[in-house]
């Protein structure tokens, strides 16, 4: 899934948190079944926000491709 896409369902799921609040607030007071779903919802979403962020293989990537860019055009670091 490409990362433009996965902003946008983070956004659409926070719009749709936002949209729910105002049900939760008014009629679902006492719902401990809502309370419990909320809460499994939010801890898969930081575990799952959490392993992302965790995954650093591409910037660690793109980095050595600078340091090897850098490298390459620095002065004196040639094999000559």
């Amino acid at each position: 899934m490409s990362r433009r896409r996965r902003v946008w369902i983070h956004r659409a799921l926070a719009a749709l948190w936002a949209v729910l609040a105002i049900p939760a607030v008014l009629w679902w007071k006492t719902s401990i079944l809502f309370v419990i779903l909320v809460s499994l919802y939010a801890n898969f979403a930081a575990e799952i926000a959490s392993s992302e962020a965790a995954d650093d293989r591409n910037i660690c990537d793109r980095l050595d491709r600078i340091e090897q860019a850098l490298h390459r055009n620095t002065p004196g670091s040639g094999d000559g």
